[in-house]
């Protein structure tokens, strides 16, 4: 399946029936990233554990000897078990936050040795990690690897997950990245969304079989002599299409007179001629077809003179407290749900009450004093301001409210709305 919307739907479901969604396919197309899509959506966070970053299965497990005083007075040892801080991260921020529903995500879970794998399964199952147990409304998910030095698991092991075979999808990529990705490279997406995974093109070199004992017409590629094997080929994937955008934003930033420069110095590759410019982009993606095309979009922007720019549309994201909030029929109900929020319901619930087409007037009154908008929500609000997707009923109440978010919005407002 892609990973899109609908494999998103899937996946919601699945986790709302607490089944565990297992996202299998090759590396570096965008699993993480979904997870992290995922997360985003569902207003919570994701805790991603890279399972073949740990050694053995005391990494995940923590299993320590720790010495004792027994009953009697004599010293002794004992095992304690000290989860994996990332597994702990996950089990803290369940227990503080008990309206959300926070993923904790085992990647690479095939991609590490047996042990790693087997203790990764059976803490699935039971969940359970030595003494701690895994709250309620921690989710879990894994992802892996169909392909390459992979520990592949069992018939009993594969029946535990909802499995699906993933592939990348350009459109997702488009969202995920959103308004930081490079509009070049966002061209090439938009026209060329086959090309978001692709391996590098065989080096292939004819080779004159002419000598006492071939036949003068006989040619070989110099990759059937060579062992290909162990030549290193970058790819075409989600993962370096993003470092490439990155790049090319920040060797834009000043315009583009630096990309022209590396355009029009030329290389010599094997007998190939080239330039600077083609060697840095396939040093980044490979030598594919999407770096040819997003070569041919910096070389038509540098002949038009234009610039770098481009805006994404955005949409807000629903909290899970949200649904409480608009079921208090009073005010005294809605300052009681409001004291028992956490902090990042409150700024979560405070941003989407603006984008709602809804009359959210007493709602943000009452709920504006108590809040202190995170940083990750005022990113979102930045980008809902840009976008013109905000209610202006809405966005009139906060302001004319008291507290420092409100001060915050109304310095944000009169920027993009010019109030």
């Amino acid at each position: 399946m892609k990973l899109n919307d609908t494999l998103l739907e899937a996946v919601k479901l699945d986790l709302e029936v607490r089944a565990v969604p297992a996202l299998m396919g090759e590396a570096g197309i965008g699993k993480s990233s979904f997870v992290e899509a995922l997360a985003h959506s569902m207003d919570t966070r994701a805790f991603t554990l890279a399972c073949n970053q740990l050694a053995d299965k005391a990494d995940l497990t923590g299993a320590r000897l720790v010495p004792y005083t027994k009953a009697d007075g004599t010293e002794s040892y004992k095992q304690v078990f000290y989860p994996h801080q990332v597994v702990q991260d996950a089990v803290d921020y369940a227990h503080e936050n008990p309206r959300e529903t926070p993923i904790l995500f085992f990647d690479e879970v095939n991609r590490t040795t047996s042990d790693v794998t087997s203790a990764v399964l059976t803490m699935i199952t039971m969940r359970q990690l030595g003494r701690v147990m895994l709250p309620t409304n921690l989710l879990l998910m894994i992802a892996g690897n169909d392909k390459g030095n992979v520990t592949t698991l069992d018939d009993a092991s594969l029946s535990r997950f909802s499995i699906y075979r993933v592939e990348p999808d350009a459109g997702t990529l488009i969202e995920v990245l959103g308004d930081t990705l490079n509009p070049w490279v966002r061209n090439v997406l938009i026209e060329h969304p086959e090309t978001v995974f692709q391996k590098s093109k065989p080096t292939v070199f004819a080779v004159d079989g002419n000598d006492d004992t071939d036949d003068d017409s006989q040619t070989a590629a110099f990759s059937d002599l060579m062992d290909a094997g162990e030549e290193m080929r970058q790819l075409t994937t989600p993962r370096t299409i993003d470092f490439v955008s990155r790049w090319l934003n920040a060797a834009s930033q000043n315009g583009i007179s630096k990309l022209q420069e590396w355009l029009q110095t030329p290389t010599i590759v094997g007998d190939i001629q080239s330039n600077v410019l083609t060697e840095m982009l396939q040093g980044h993606l490979g030598d594919t077809d999407f770096a040819t095309y997003l070569l041919a979009e910096i070389a038509k922007a540098i002949a038009s003179g234009q610039g770098v720019g481009g805006v994404n549309a955005n949409t807000a994201r629903k909290p899970q407290c949200w649904d409480l909030l608009k079921q208090a029929t009073t005010i005294a109900d809605l300052e009681d749900t409001i004291r028992q929020l956490t902090e990042h319901e409150r700024s979560g619930a405070l941003v989407y009450s603006l984008f709602e087409k809804a009359d959210n007037a007493r709602l943000i009154q009452t709920l504006a004093p108590a809040t202190e908008l995170e940083a990750d929500h005022k990113r979102d609000l930045v980008m809902l301001l840009k976008d013109g997707v905000l209610d202006n009923g809405n966005v009139d109440a906060l302001t004319g409210s008291t507290g420092t978010a409100a001060e915050a919005v109304r310095s944000l407002a009169s920027v993009f709305l010019g109030g």
